[in-house]
């Protein structure tokens, strides 16, 4: 019981400091899931509101929107959905969602690697610089980097 605890603390200590180090990245990816997962979602969300292929479900969400509208407008909203449930052309909204989803997802992967990529050219530099100059102190290197790294983006110097 005692290695399962030792676990589980240690998978919950590498998730905080994942969030923690990569916030931004967590927050672009989970924005960018979303959408991703639309072709899946979005008609089970729909057919639990009671949207269906055969029309609103009696008794449903859905049933009673229309009910309180009345006469349903081409282009509505309700419209919309009901038309994306029977798989017309609103059905390409969700496969749409989801590819700016991927899109979002992908993006931040990229981001990432190339934030790690210019991260370990900036520390190979910091050290072949303090090398040359005839110390070496990783503390150092690591102060100097940040600060530089903060120059850069924030443009504050």
């Amino acid at each position: 019981m005692e290695r399962l605890r030792n676990a589980t603390n240690s998978i919950f200590n590498y998730g905080q400091t994942v969030a923690r180090e990569h916030t931004t990245a967590l927050v672009a990816s989970g924005t960018g899931l979303a959408p991703a997962t639309a072709p899946i979602t979005g008609p089970a969300i729909l057919g639990a509101v009671g949207f269906s292929a055969a029309g609103p479900v009696a008794a449903s969400f859905a049933a009673a929107w229309q009910s309180s509208i009345g006469v349903v407008q081409a282009g509505s909203l309700f419209a919309t959905l009901q038309g994306a449930a029977m798989g017309g052309a609103a059905a390409g909204t969700f496969t749409t969602a989801s590819n700016i989803g991927i899109g979002m997802v992908g993006s931040v992967a990229v981001g990432k690697q190339w934030t790690d990529i210019k991260k370990r050219l900036w520390m190979k530099h910091d050290s072949e610089h303090f090398e040359e100059a005839g110390y070496y102190d990783q503390l150092k290197i690591t102060k100097t980097w940040q600060t530089t790294h903060k120059c850069l983006t924030l443009m504050i110097c």
